[in-house]
């Protein structure tokens, strides 16, 4: 998997936990898209791998499967069927559950972090800068403002 780090600068943890809400609800509309499809795909899946079983059963043999080509890094399947979309559709719904699952904790940080530090004058002159990878907050430094 790819790593991607960013930065981004807030000027309050109102303004962070905004964003990470943000994060939240478009992950959140994504999963329910790719659950949507996972489900009709899964019908497709379920009744080619009975016929699948069927044909192997007569044939006394297993078909030939996957058709995955890995051309510099990239991996292409030629002639997918529904059981390949199935897999590519289980791996990303599990990899955005995570990260919704990996958000809702930073979530519940930030919101103790910024009701403890903004009781006073902490904040004053501070600005919030926020390192994510793949957009996920994994390091926040408090600093001085220029």
């Amino acid at each position: 998997m790819d790593v991607s780090y960013n930065i981004y600068q807030f000027n309050s943890f109102d303004d962070l936990l905004k964003y990470v809400e943000a994060q939240i609800a478009s992950i959140q509309d994504m999963l329910q898209q790719l659950e949507q499809r996972y489900e009709v795909v899964r019908v497709r899946a379920e009744r080619m791998k009975a016929l699948e079983r069927v044909l192997e059963d007569l044939l006394g043999e297993k078909l030939s499967s996957l058709n995955e080509i890995d051309y510099m890094g990239l991996k292409v399947v030629v002639n997918a069927r529904a059981v390949d979309e199935l897999n590519v559709l289980e791996e990303t719904i599990e990899s955005q559950r995570e990260s919704l699952e990996a958000l809702a904790r930073i979530r519940d940080v930030l919101h103790k972090l910024g009701s403890s530090l903004s009781s006073g004058e902490e904040l004053t002159g501070i600005s919030i800068l926020v390192q994510t990878l793949n957009g996920i907050p994994v390091r926040i430094l408090l600093k001085e403002t220029e």
